[in-house]
């Protein structure tokens, strides 16, 4: 509540400046949504409809750029069952010289998102809100070597504490999760970089549900092939230790690793490509721990100096092992993928006037319940 109070206090300080500082731009959209509650594959009911989405983008900057705001709140008009519903995110991001060689980034961020891919099969708009706060202390003692040190709290809140399956028990997803990380960062050459990066995190869902700590330690290395192409690579391994419902304990150790490839040229073509693995918390409620391989795409192209296409695959591959178990002696296991992709046209008339039209599609495969999401979309874009 403080940081939003703050954050309406910024934009009414622009206001009083005369809007100096503040760009705005309007999204308007029509969505054909052909599963909008989320239900599993195969369930006779299956709800499809149409909806209006109403968003508007704030990007601002104070204080000789010191300060930077960005916000999207969105309203959904439903015509399933003419339901209004409020979504968006805000955040404020902020940059001190202390000294020249002294420097403290820090940055907020606050949204209400939809509900992530699960098994849950039911007509109820669950959905998430999520605060982020981090600070980083970046120090150079000389030219070519940075040190730093960061910290970050991480909130996450359900808007339902549902059953888990067909019993009493409730999902207890709610969680805090606070980390510590140290970082040296080394310049080698003119084209690479070495950096040395740990982690320790301490994550405890609300209620009995238990936890998970981890420590992190990895190298990641850089290479600038060229003025448009950046490669990284990194390898390390992740400590788990993970806390059930009845206050035992597990301890679990495995690698971690990615890669990313980055490609852009002037003239606004962006290509990405990213593979990632890691042991993270577990939004589904029988499991307080999962491990993510994710490998995603993402093009953006000009096609005409009007038109341009984007386009975003990624493809998930989740574990939930026993050993993250939020129950004792179960021996619960279940592995699933999901696939994203999206592509977006977006026609401009003009610097301020866009056009666009677009797909989105979610596809999660489990032995459980497979879950199938498409949306089409028609939309406006105005800058102002």
């Amino acid at each position: 509540m403080r940081f939003l109070l703050c954050a309406l206090l910024l934009v009414l300080t622009s206001i009083a400046y005369g809007l100096r500082g503040l760009n705005f731009t309007s999204f308007s959209r029509i969505f054909y949504d052909d599963n909008v509650f989320m239900r599993a594959a195969g369930t006779p009911d299956q709800t499809s409809t149409f909806y209006f989405s109403q968003s508007l983008g704030i990007d601002g900057k104070f204080f000789r750029d010191l300060i930077n705001l960005k916000a999207q709140p969105e309203i959904r008009h439903r015509a399933v069952d003419s339901k209004t519903l409020m979504f968006g995110n805000i955040g404020i991001k902020s940059k001190w010289e202390i000294t020249p060689k002294l420097i403290l980034n820090s940055a907020n961020t606050f949204s209400h998102s939809e509900r992530e891919p699960s098994d849950i099969d039911d007509d109820i708009d669950v959905t998430y809100f999520m605060n982020k706060s981090s600070y980083e202390l970046s120090w150079q003692p000389r030219y070519l070597l940075k040190l730093k040190g960061g910290y970050e709290s991480y909130v996450k809140r359900w808007s339902d504490n549902l059953p888990v399956g067909s019993g009493t028990e409730l999902t207890n997803g709610d969680f805090t999760k606070n980390t510590y990380s140290l970082t040296a960062e080394q310049i080698l050459g003119k084209r690479f970089i070495l950096e040395l990066i740990g982690k320790k995190s301490f994550l405890e869902y609300n209620g009995t549900r238990g936890g998970i700590d981890t420590d992190t330690y990895y190298a990641q290395f850089s290479y600038v092939m060229n003025p448009s192409t950046i490669i990284k690579i990194n390898y390390g391994m992740i400590d788990a230790l993970i806390k059930d419902q009845a206050g035992d304990y597990t301890n679990y150790s495995t690698p971690t690793y990615g890669a990313n490839i980055t490609y852009f040229t002037e003239r606004g073509t962006v290509i990405g490509l990213n593979s990632t693995y890691e042991v993270m918390d577990s939004s589904v409620a029988y499991w307080n721990m999962k491990e993510n391989l994710k490998t995603s795409l993402m093009i953006k192209y000009p096609i005409t100096p009007k038109l341009d296409v984007s386009a975003m695959g990624a493809h998930l591959i989740t574990n939930y092992k026993d050993i993250g178990n939020r129950y004792q002696s179960l021996g619960l296991e279940r592995e699933e993928e999901v696939f994203v992709s999206s592509i977006t046209f977006a026609w401009k008339y003009n610097e301020n006037h866009y056009a666009e039209l677009g797909y989105q599609g979610l596809h999660l495969l489990n032995k459980d319940a497979d879950v199938f999401k498409n949306k089409v979309f028609v939309g406006y874009r105005l800058k102002f």
